[in-house]
This record gives C-alpha cells, structure tokens and sequence, in this order.
C-alpha cells in the first residue's frame, strides 16, 4: 500500500475516482458532499490524501487548516474507505498526517467522527468530535 499527498494540479485527473469514496464519509452530513471539496484542494486551501492498494485507491481522507486565535488545527474533513470499513489500514496515514501537521505549526488534530471510531482512535471524544494535541 501506498500513501499520496496528492498534489493540487493532480486532483482533477483522479477526482472521479475519489469522490464515490468521500461521499460515504458524508453520509447523512447533508451540509457537505465530495465536490465542496474540489475546488479548495485544488486551490491548497484543502489537502486530499489517499491510499493505493497496486492501482485501486482504498481509502482517502481531506484534511484542512484552521487558524484559531490561539492555535493552529490540522482538521480532518472527511476519512472514508472504499468498502466503508478497514479503517486499521488507515492508521499509517493518520501518522503522516501528524507529521504533516507539526511540520505546518499545527497545535492539534482535530476530526469529527463517529463514536465507535473515537473508540478506536483513542483520541479525546467531544461529542463526536474529537482532538489529538501534537
């Protein structure tokens, strides 16, 4: 497996084939879907991350930075799969996401999740949301 930053410039040529999978980490979030993303990743406002098993993109995740007055987030958007479970081999990816962060002066990770995932992450569960200090 391998883990991508996709850059900018990039994301167009695989979009297609990401959105389906984001999409179901939005499910039932009816204020966003897959392409409120596009154009903010494709800008760098937003970063789109994937993991490729050979030729298929198993999983992706969006992440963003957000400046708060006292401190900077690294803020996970959307983590999905493509069979919607598997997310132990998501976990090498949340590691390069944190070094990601600390290299960019982020404070803190922070996501919104469900519980049974807060669960296994081990991070601080805040009513579904949930923080990881760096």
């Amino acid at each position: 497996m391998k883990i991508l930053l996709i850059p900018p410039n990039e994301v167009s040529s695989i979009w297609n084939d990401v959105a389906p999978i984001i999409d179901k980490a939005l499910r039932g979030e009816e204020e966003l879907i897959a392409s409120d993303f596009l154009e903010p990743i494709k800008i760098a406002d937003a970063f789109l991350w994937i993991i490729v098993d050979e030729i298929e993109i198993e999983s992706a995740v969006i992440t963003a930075f957000i400046e708060y007055p006292r401190k900077k987030s690294c803020s996970i958007e959307a983590w999905a799969t493509k069979s919607g479970y598997k997310f132990d081999e998501v976990y090498p990816l949340i590691e390069e996401i944190k070094n990601f962060a600390r290299i960019n002066g982020c404070d803190f990770m922070e996501a919104k999740v469900r519980k049974g995932l807060a669960k296994k992450l081990k991070w601080n569960d805040k009513h579904s949301s949930v923080t990881l200090t760096l």
